[in-house]
């Protein structure tokens, strides 16, 4: 796979093959130990708190742009989110299989509004939206973050 797909897909797939116990970390640094140095430091950015290929992408792709994410923070009275930039931009991206349902869309706006009244700026994107329009969703957190939006309010 790792000289077949790119390498955001190869993380997204071993991502997921941690967090279901399918392998250990260990297992995959070895599996990778002979692969060219630039690919084995790209395949190395495995996490398996990672919930859903969207989640693996997005992390990957702002790992690039040198952005520090972290993954499924637990916010106070709120539950998890899926990426926390700085102290305050939580960034959501939903699939449409959990998130197609009427009763999880309205959670979900519910929970957006609560993080707001705390202080948090949300960006929610789709898997479409991650996969195929990259472009727009990196300007909105590129522009988030370039506002101050995941600095602690002064």
């Amino acid at each position: 796979m790792a000289f077949c797909q790119s390498p955001e897909l190869v993380v997204a797939a071993a991502d997921s093959a941690l967090r279901l116990g399918r392998i250990s970390l260990i297992e995959w640094t070895v599996l990778i130990s002979e692969l060219p140095r630039q690919l084995r430091r790209l395949l190395a950015q495995v996490d398996a708190r990672s919930e859903s290929i969207t989640e693996s992408v997005t992390r990957f792709r702002l790992q690039r742009l040198r952005i520090d994410t972290r993954l499924q923070v637990k916010i106070g009275g709120i539950g998890r989110v899926d990426l926390l930039i700085g102290s305050r931009l939580v960034v959501e991206v939903d699939g449409w299989k959990y998130h197609s349902d009427p009763e999880q869309f309205e959670a979900d706006r519910r929970r957006d509004a609560r993080l707001s009244a705390r202080g948090y700026r949300v960006l929610r994107f789709s898997y479409r939206q991650v996969m195929n329009n990259w472009s727009e969703v990196k300007a909105a957190i590129l522009g988030a973050i370039a506002r101050g939006d995941h600095l602690p309010p002064r």
